[in-house]
């Protein structure tokens, strides 16, 4: 698990984060092979119109690599407008090839690579329906529209983005003419004008340049320069304001497309207000997302970052509070609504320690045997149900499904916490380490060395009070990806497979609720629990 070590929080600069490799930051656009085609046509729609001229031009790393030329003789004469409009005559494409014959040559050119057009659905449209027509597939490659960009980058700049407005007002090489390959000449001008205004933003590979009209959208934009050295890994990020304070701390499977991903597609205002105090980006590549998940764990818990503590309420330890479960806090044998007839039984309710306002479910109520603690909520949910109150069946149901989770995560922790030492392998992580629940890092990742004092920063190493939260975070993450995760040893047990086999037995209510008398009262216990 050992990384290189980062410089520490109070030194870090968005600049000194570790560079990733090309294939952590994606394809880079000097790689990239484009293809830049235009088409001229008969009319406006290929259901009515048919090609008369296809060209294309092919870039690599903005040099020029070759020219396709072809006229095609349409399935009919050509309008005089279209001919006043493109220069292109009957005669002039009375010996072309049909489209059929000109395809083949036209596909090979073209082959895997990425088509760059001015409105480049129209092309497409065109020659897809060739393509279908001659009993071919549709074009896969992946697209870029010059005219999506224009209005994005440049659209304040210009009269409009028309294609012959945009060489004019950007002094391009080559000005369109309503042919097919001076037209291609002036969109690959353009497309390479647009990848140079685009580095301002940080777009340096081709999956950014794709989503470019979407994310240059975000009022924020002028930020995404910030996101150009995450690599495309699992890992730590974290959010710093211009005096250096931690605004956010998450986690990532892939830390460039999720960081990129709060320019694009999250609408929430607490994104909006975190965007415009964010001043750094900072990262920490971790072998996997179990690690990232720990990571992420310490940090919140060490920074307490303001946004992420906005609308979540913290767990005290090493109790479970009602109140984190979203149990009221009446829940028990006083908050069941009485039966005005006297027909329900009032079942105890397991005890709880009561401390002020809020209420614990002790270690040892956590314990006992899971059926004697559910068993109450079992007797209410009858009786209620018999009596046809099913909206307060429900309610105790639902509170009885958050108890039984509640067991369930304790009973997930304990086993962790029992087993000692724990050899897993996680899938796209390798093999991981745990020793009473808690990860075992041997290497630097963990251990933020500053470099000028050689002090180790305590926010990357777990404490004791830490103990219990980062256990439930290993627990959760266990749980929920269960088919990536496979026990190789465990210390305290040679039950490798049954571990975890504890919160396994814990019985839904449906078991305990075994004298309800119709389906409509049965349906009342069961709807929660799928």
């Amino acid at each position: 698990m050992a990384l290189a070590a980062q410089p520490s929080l109070a030194a870090a600069r968005p600049g000194m984060a570790v560079q990733g490799s090309f294939d952590d930051l994606g394809t880079p656009l000097s790689q990239v092979t484009f293809v830049v085609l235009d088409v001229e046509t008969t009319g406006g729609s290929p259901a009515t119109a048919s090609l008369t001229e296809v060209a294309a031009a092919r870039y690599r790393g903005g040099e020029l690599l070759g020219t396709y030329q072809s006229f095609v003789r349409p399935d009919e004469r050509i309008p005089p407008f279209i001919t006043a409009l493109t220069g292109i005559t009957d005669t002039m494409v009375a010996d072309a090839p049909r489209i059929g014959e000109m395809l083949p040559s036209f596909l090979e050119f073209l082959g895997g690579s990425v088509v760059v057009g001015h409105n480049v659905r129209f092309d497409l449209s065109f020659l897809n329906h060739a393509l279908q027509s001659t009993g071919r597939d549709r074009l896969a490659n992946a697209t870029v529209d010059t005219l999506a960009l224009a209005r994005r980058l440049v659209r304040d700049m210009v009269p409009n983005c028309k294609l012959g407005t945009l060489a004019e007002s950007l002094h391009l090489p080559h000005q369109p003419s309503h042919r097919a390959l001076t037209d291609v000449l002036a969109t690959g001008d353009l497309l390479h004008a647009m990848l140079e205004r685009a580095g301002s933003y940080g777009i340096v590979s081709l999956e950014e340049l794709l989503d470019l009209p979407r994310l240059v959208g975000h009022p924020q934009a002028a930020k995404l320069r910030l996101t150009t050295r995450l690599p495309h890994r699992p890992g730590v990020y974290w959010f710093t304001d211009a005096a250096g304070h931690v605004l956010y701390v998450g986690k990532a499977t892939d830390l460039h497309s999720r960081v990129r991903s709060y320019f694009s597609g999250d609408s929430r205002a607490k994104v909006g207000r975190l965007l415009r105090q964010m001043d750094a980006v900072h990262h920490r590549v971790c072998p996997g997302p179990l690690t990232a998940a720990v990571l992420e764990g310490r940090l919140i818990r060490s920074w307490a970052p303001p946004f992420n503590q906005q609308g979540k309420v913290r767990r005290s330890s090493p109790g479970t509070t009602v109140r984190d479960l979203g149990l009221p806090a009446s829940v028990g044998g006083s908050g069941i609504p009485a039966d005005p007839a006297g027909a329900m039984a009032q079942a105890p309710l397991p005890r709880r320690r009561r401390n002020g306002r809020r209420a614990t479910w002790s270690a040892e109520d956590l314990e006992r045997d899971p059926r004697e603690l559910l068993a109450p909520y079992a007797d209410q949910v009858t009786a209620l149900a018999r009596s046809e109150r099913y909206e307060d069946a429900a309610r105790v149901r639902d509170d009885a499904e958050r108890v039984r989770h509640l067991l369930g995560r304790h009973r997930r922790v304990e086993s962790l916490r029992r087993a000692g030492r724990i050899v897993l392998l996680v899938e796209g992580e390798g093999t991981v380490e745990l020793n009473g629940g808690l990860l075992i890092e041997t290497g630097s990742l963990f251990n933020q060395i500053d470099g000028a004092s050689g002090t180790t920063d305590p926010a990357f190493a777990v404490t004791a009070d830490g103990h219990e939260n980062e256990r439930i975070i290993v627990a959760q993450w266990l749980k929920a990806h269960a088919d990536q995760v496979r026990v190789l040893e465990v210390e305290g047990t040679d039950d490798t497979e049954g571990m975890s086999m504890p919160a396994d037995r814990i019985p839904r209510l449906t078991e305990l609720c075994t004298a309800i008398a119709s389906p409509a009262n049965t349906e009342a216990v069961a709807d929660a629990e799928g």
